[in-house]
C-alpha cells in the first residue's frame, strides 16, 4: 500500500501524469495576501501568509493540494509560516517581476529547486543575476531546509523566469531566463534554457539569441501549457512571441506584437487553457509612485490567427497600475489590480472564461476578495505544464470547456477522444470512478455530483505521454418557489369595491434572483410573461391565481403559484385623517413643515400591523417609492397603507395642513445701563402669545408672558412669539423664537489722569474703566474718541467722559501748569501782573515762585495764591528787561524759565 509521500514521489516523477494536480492550489503574494483553490471550484482568501513583496513571489504545494513552502525570492517560509532553516538571503528581489519559481527535482520528489532572479533598483544595488537554491523536504521534521543556496547560473539577467516540462519520459524540466549571450551586464538578447534532470541543474544553458537590444528588465515571461510557445514582456521595449522546441530547448520564430491604445507597455502575460489566446496586462508606464495617473489595459491576442497582432481586443481598460496575470487550477486567469507601485488593493480581477474570444472572456473586476490583505503587482508563477489538460465538458454547440455549471436534474457529458487500445482512468475529487470508457455521462445530476473530475488516458504506445483531462462541475440547487398570497386594497379612484385594482407583483421579490410572472402555465411554457408587473391589473375580481418563475444566479429556475386577493375599501370620514403642523421657516415664501405621519395612526389598535406612507394613491396601491414617516412637505395629501403579514388590510387618506408661523424683526443685541434703572423692552405688536426667557449654558427659565419685559441684568435672552389656531377641536400654537443678548453699559470711572505740562506741547491722558463705549471732552461740547489731548493750554479745566450708549457723563477738574511769556504792568488792567498758570488755592497752593533780574538778584518772592508780581521792587518799578523765575511746586517739582517785562 502506498503512503502519501510515495504518491507524491510518483506524481513529481511524472508531472504530466497528475490526476489531482494540486501543486498550484495555494498562492501567497502581495502584502501577506493569499488564496486557495478548492475542489468544488471555489476560491477562498488566505490570511496566514508572511511575505510582503511589491512584485515577485512563488508557492508550491504537493499533488494533493497541501502547502509545502513559499517565498518572495529572498526568504523561504514553511507550510507552518515560519522561516525555513537557512531560508534567508536568497538572491531574489521584491522589485523583480518574477522573483522566483519552484521546480521539483525529477526522481527525487523530496528535493525542490528555487530559481531566483535579481534586479538593480539603485546604483549601490547589484544585479546578482540568475541563481538557484535547493530545499530538502526530508529535513526539519518534514518542513524542509535550504541545503544549497545562491548557486550562480547567470551573472546578470532580466526580471523574468518560467518553466515547462521537457518530456514526461525524459523526466526533465526546462527553466528559461532572459539575459545577454554570456550573462554579462548589457542589453538583453538571449534566452537561456537550463535543464533540470535527475542529475540536478545543468549549468550550461541552451542559448537562443536574436538581433534585439532589450534594456528594460521589467515584465514577465511564460510558456504555454504544452510548451510550444513562449511569450516575453519587456515593458518599454516591447512584447515578443516565439516558438519553443521542447525536445532541444531552442527558441525561434520571433514575432513582435505592438499593443494598441493608450497603454502600450506590456508587463503581465498568460495563455488561455486551450492555448488559443494570449492575454497581456499592459499600462501607460506612468511614474511608479504617482497617484491618479496610472491606466492599464487587459488585451487578448488570438495566436491561432495568421495576423496575431491584428487580432488583439482590449477587454478591459481602467485607471489602475500594471500587474501580473496567472492561470489558476480552475481554468480562470487572475489579475492583480494595484493603485500604484507602493499601494495594492484587497482584491483580484478574474477572466472567467479565458477560452472565449473578446468580451465573451467575461472579465470581472474586484472578483476575489483578499479578506483585508492587499495584492500588489505579482502572482506566483508555476511550471506551466501543471495546466496542460484537455477539456472534457461537451457543450451543446459542439465545443469543449473545462468548467460547467448546471441545475439539479440536468444531465452532463464528459468526453475525451476515443483511442483504440487506450486505458481511461477517471477520478472525482481524487477518488477513482469505475467508469473506464472515453465518455462519462450523468443523466440527472444531484448536488453530490459537483466536483473536480479528472481523466488519465494511458495510450497503447508506451513511448507516448499520457493525456490528462480535467473538468470542474457545479450542480446547483433550484430556487424555492412556495405558494405566495398577495392581497391588495382596492383604493383606485374608479371603483373601490369592484375587486379590480392594480398590483405590484414585484412586492414578492425577497432576494437577488430574477422573477417573471405569467397569467397561465401555458404562458410560462411559451415564455409569454407579464410585461409590466408593477401596475398589473387583475383580470378576475377579488381572487385570482397567476404564476411566477424564479431564476437564480446559476440559471436554475422553478415555477410557483401567486394567489391575488382584492379587498374592497369604503370612502368615509373614518378613512380620512388630518395632521397639523407649523411652517418650518417663516422667513421664506413657502409653507413647508415636518410631520410625524404615524400621528395619524391609532398605534394601539394597529400595534401588530405594518404601516407605510406614499405621496399618491398609485404609489400606495403598487407599494412603490414609500416616504419616510418623518416627512417634510408643503400642504398635501398622502396615503397610509396598513398591512398584516405583508397583506393590505386598510388604507387611510391623510391631509397635511401647515399653519403660518409668525415672522418678526428683533435686534440681536441690546444695552442695559447697569448703574441706572431697569430697561423696558417691548416686543412687536399683533401676535397671540409672548414668552420671554433667560438662557444660560445648560437651561433656560421663563420670565414673562407679557408683551413688555423689564430687564435689570445682562445675559442671553429669548423672545418667543406665536399664533394660536383652533383646529379639529384642539388648540395649536405656531411660534417662532429669536435670541438676543443684553450687554452692559455704564458711566465711566476715572482711574487716573496723566498730565505732561510746563512744556511747549502739554498732553493730558485720561484713563478710565467701565462697560460703556466712551468719548472725551475738555469743554463739554466737543468730544473725541481718543482719551489723549495734545497742545493743551495751561489752566484749570473740567474734563467730561460721556457714555455713547447714553448711560451718563463723568466729570472732573484738572490743572495744566504753565506761565506767561511776558506781562505789561502799565495799569491798563491787561497783563498787569505775572503769575504761574494752572495753580491756585485748590491745586498745589503751597507752591512758591522766586523772580530774579539778569544779575541774579532776587527781586520778588510770592506763592500761587497771590495775584503775582507787579513788576516792582521795594515799590519802585523795574525797567523793561528779561527776568528769570524759579518755581517750587508742592508736588516737589522745580522748574525754571524766563519772561519779558514790557512797559
Amino acid at each position: 500500500m502506498f503512503q502519501k509521500s510515495a504518491w507524491i514521489g510518483i506524481l513529481f516523477f511524472f508531472p504530466l501524469l497528475l490526476i489531482a494536480q494540486g501543486e498550484t492550489s495555494n498562492w501567497y503574494f502581495g502584502n501577506r495576501a493569499g488564496i486557495q483553490f478548492q475542489n468544488d471550484g471555489t476560491v477562498i482568501p488566505l490570511t496566514d501568509g508572511q511575505i510582503d513583496t511589491f512584485e515577485g513571489c512563488a508557492s508550491i504545494s504537493d499533488s494533493f493540494g497541501d502547502l509545502l513552502f513559499y517565498t518572495d525570492g529572498i526568504t523561504v517560509y514553511t507550510k507552518n509560516h515560519e522561516v525555513m532553516p537557512n531560508g534567508n538571503g536568497l538572491f531574489g528581489d521584491p522589485s523583480s517581476t518574477q522573483s522566483a519559481i519552484i521546480v521539483p527535482k525529477p526522481q527525487d520528489p523530496e528535493k525542490l529547486y528555487i530559481f531566483t532572479v535579481d534586479t538593480s533598483i539603485a546604483e549601490d544595488d547589484p544585479n546578482r543575476g540568475l541563481n538557484y537554491s535547493l530545499v530538502d523536504m526530508t529535513l526539519n521534521n518534514g518542513n524542509g531546509e535550504v541545503v544549497e543556496k545562491n548557486v550562480r547560473l547567470l551573472d546578470h539577467c532580466s526580471e523574468k523566469i518560467t518553466a515547462v516540462v521537457k518530456d514526461c519520459f525524459e523526466q526533465s524540466i526546462w527553466v528559461m531566463a532572459f539575459s545577454t549571450e554570456n550573462g554579462s551586464e548589457a542589453a538583453y538578447n538571449t534566452y537561456h534554457a537550463f535543464e533540470v534532470n535527475t542529475s540536478g541543474v545543468e549549468k550550461n544553458s541552451i542559448r537562443s539569441s536574436f538581433d534585439i537590444e532589450i534594456g528594460d528588465a521589467r515584465g514577465s515571461m511564460k510558456f504555454n501549457a504544452d510548451g510550444s510557445k513562449l511569450v516575453s514582456a519587456n515593458s518599454n521595449d516591447g512584447l515578443f512571441l516565439y516558438d519553443f522546441d521542447k525536445e532541444v530547448g531552442v527558441v525561434s520564430n520571433q514575432l513582435v506584437l505592438s499593443i494598441n491604445g493608450d497603454n502600450p507597455f506590456p508587463y503581465g502575460v498568460e495563455f488561455s487553457p486551450n492555448q488559443q489566446f494570449l492575454y497581456v496586462h499592459s499600462s501607460n508606464n506612468a511614474p511608479a509612485s504617482e497617484v491618479g495617473t496610472h491606466t492599464s489595459s487587459l488585451v487578448q491576442f488570438d495566436i491561432s490567427q495568421n495576423d496575431v497582432e491584428g487580432s488583439q481586443i482590449i477587454i478591459d481598460e481602467r485607471p489602475i497600475f500594471r500587474g501580473a496575470l496567472q492561470l489558476g487550477s480552475d481554468g480562470r486567469i487572475y489579475r492583480t489590480i494595484a493603485e500604484n507601485y507602493f499601494r495594492g488593493t484587497p482584491s483580484l480581477g478574474v477572466i472567467q472564461n479565458p477560452d472565449e474570444k473578446g468580451t465573451a472572456a467575461n472579465y470581472l473586476h474586484n472578483a476575489i476578495t483578499l479578506n483585508g490583505r492587499n495584492g500588489t503587482q505579482g502572482l506566483p508563477p508555476f511550471i506551466q505544464s501543471f495546466f496542460d489538460k484537455t477539456s472534457l465538458v461537451k457543450n451543446t454547440d459542439g465545443t469543449k470547456s473545462n468548467t460547467l455549471s448546471i441545475c439539479i436534474n440536468e444531465g452532463f457529458v464528459l468526453e475525451a477522444e476515443l483511442i483504440a487500445g487506450a486505458t481511461y482512468n477517471w477520478q472525482k475529487d481524487g477518488v477513482p470512478i469505475s467508469n473506464t470508457g472515453a465518455t462519462l455521462q450523468i443523466n440527472s445530476a444531484l448536488p453530490e455530483d459537483s466536483g473536480r473530475y479528472s481523466l488519465e488516458i494511458i495510450l497503447p504506445d508506451i513511448n507516448t505521454c499520457p493525456i490528462i483531462g480535467e473538468a470542474l462541475i457545479s450542480v446547483n440547487k433550484l430556487p424555492e418557489t412556495p405558494t405566495i398570497f398577495l392581497s391588495q386594497c382596492d383604493i383606485d379612484e374608479i371603483d373601490s369595491q369592484d375587486g379590480i385594482t392594480t398590483f405590484n407583483l414585484e412586492q414578492i421579490i425577497i432576494d437577488n434572483d430574477s422573477y417573471f410572472f405569467y397569467e397561465t402555465l401555458t404562458d410560462s411554457d411559451n415564455n409569454n410573461f407579464i410585461q409590466e408587473p408593477v401596475g398589473y391589473l387583475n383580470i378576475n375580481p377579488f381572487t385570482s391565481t397567476i404564476y411566477y418563475k424564479k431564476i437564480n444566479e446559476y440559471g436554475c429556475e422553478s415555477i410557483g403559484e401567486l394567489n391575488l386577493e382584492v379587498i374592497p375599501t369604503l370612502t368615509s370620514n373614518d378613512s380620512k385623517r388630518t395632521l397639523y403642523t407649523c411652517d418650518e421657516n417663516p422667513n421664506d415664501l413657502i409653507l413647508n413643515g415636518n410631520f410625524n405621519l404615524l400621528d395619524a395612526i391609532d398605534t394601539a389598535t394597529l400595534e401588530n400591523f405594518e404601516v407605510s406612507f406614499y405621496e399618491n394613491r398609485n404609489n400606495a396601491t403598487l407599494e412603490i417609492e414609500p416616504i419616510a414617516t418623518v416627512y417634510n412637505s408643503e400642504p398635501n395629501t398622502v396615503y397610509a397603507r396598513i398591512e398584516n403579514n405583508n397583506q393590505c388590510v386598510n388604507t387611510l387618506e391623510v391631509d397635511l395642513v401647515i399653519n403660518p408661523t409668525p415672522k418678526f424683526d428683533f435686534p440681536e443685541q441690546m444695552l442695559f445701563c447697569t448703574d441706572g434703572p431697569p430697561e423696558i423692552i417691548t416686543a412687536p405688536d399683533g401676535f397671540d402669545l409672548y414668552r420671554w426667557r433667560q438662557v444660560n449654558a445648560s437651561s433656560s427659565f421663563d420670565l414673562s408672558n407679557a408683551r413688555e419685559l423689564s430687564v435689570n441684568s445682562i445675559g442671553l435672552y429669548e423672545l418667543e412669539i406665536g399664533y394660536k389656531y383652533v383646529q379639529g377641536g384642539a388648540v395649536y400654537e405656531c411660534t417662532y423664537a429669536k435670541r438676543f443678548e443684553v450687554l452692559p453699559s455704564n458711566k465711566a470711572i476715572i482711574d487716573n489722569i496723566n498730565i505732561q505740562d510746563i512744556s511747549d506741547n502739554n498732553i493730558v491722558e485720561i484713563i478710565v474703566s467701565g462697560d460703556g463705549d466712551y468719548e472725551f471732552s475738555l469743554d463739554g461740547t466737543s468730544y473725541q474718541d481718543s482719551n489723549i489731548f495734545t497742545d493743551v493750554q495751561p489752566g484749570i479745566f473740567s474734563i467730561f467722559i460721556q457714555d455713547k450708549n447714553n448711560c451718563g457723563i463723568t466729570e472732573d477738574l484738572i490743572s495744566v501748569v504753565g506761565y506767561p511769556k511776558f506781562f505789561t504792568p502799565n495799569g491798563d488792567g491787561i497783563h498787569d501782573s505775572w503769575q504761574i498758570i494752572g495753580l491756585n488755592s485748590k491745586f498745589q497752593p503751597n507752591s512758591t515762585i522766586s523772580i530774579f533780574n539778569r544779575y541774579g538778584n532776587l527781586v520778588a518772592l510770592f506763592n500761587v495764591t497771590s495775584e503775582g508780581w507787579d513788576g516792582t521792587y521795594n515799590n519802585n518799578p523795574l525797567p523793561e528787561a528779561d527776568y528769570w523765575f524759579r518755581t517750587t511746586l508742592e508736588d516737589g517739582r522745580i522748574f525754571k524759565g524766563h519772561f519779558a517785562l514790557k512797559r
